[in-house]
């Protein structure tokens, strides 16, 4: 079984990663505690040593590995629902990397195909033609995982993952 921090050496040396997205998983994962990971991302790059934005880049790219899970956490305040924290995962095995990639295309899918249809929508209503529908939906079929056929093999690549003879 490896560690999470053999896994951030492992992205580092095979370049996925650069070397202040290392600090700043390093940085998350001494948030690990008993009762869970849920540093603000300020707290995060205080640690590291660098900028809020530079710690919002490297858990994106995180995400998109699969090494890293976000939770996002609502709550209500004053009747309203506002954003709570965030709680993170840190994943160290191959399998799960893959479903928490896949998980997160899948949701930035859905984000911009809400913005597609919103942005479709606001066009019908302004110039109240309905030709204009063939650039919505014009998107590349998606495979099981959520990903396009194309994304998924090159994820599979950058993994090191060759399939079964």
């Amino acid at each position: 079984m490896t560690s999470f921090a053999s896994t951030l050496w492992t992205l580092t040396q095979s370049r996925q990663i650069t070397g202040k997205t290392h600090l700043v998983l390093q940085a998350l994962a001494s948030f690990q505690g008993h009762r869970g990971l849920f540093p603000s991302h300020e707290s995060i790059a205080s640690r590291a040593g660098c900028s809020v934005r530079t710690v919002i880049r490297a858990l994106e790219a995180a995400y998109r590995l699969g090494v890293v899970e976000r939770t996002r956490q609502r709550q209500r305040v004053s009747g309203r629902i506002c954003n709570g924290v965030n709680r993170y995962r840190l994943i160290i095995k191959p399998l799960e990397q893959a479903r928490a990639a896949a998980a997160h295309y899948t949701q930035q899918l859905k984000d911009a195909l809400a913005r597609r249809k919103q942005a479709f929508l606001s066009k019908c209503q302004n110039d109240s033609e309905l030709n204009s529908q063939s650039n919505f939906f014009n998107t590349e079929p998606l495979s099981g995982a959520g990903m396009s056929h194309n994304d998924l093999i090159r994820w599979c690549e950058s993994i090191g993952y060759r399939g079964s003879t």
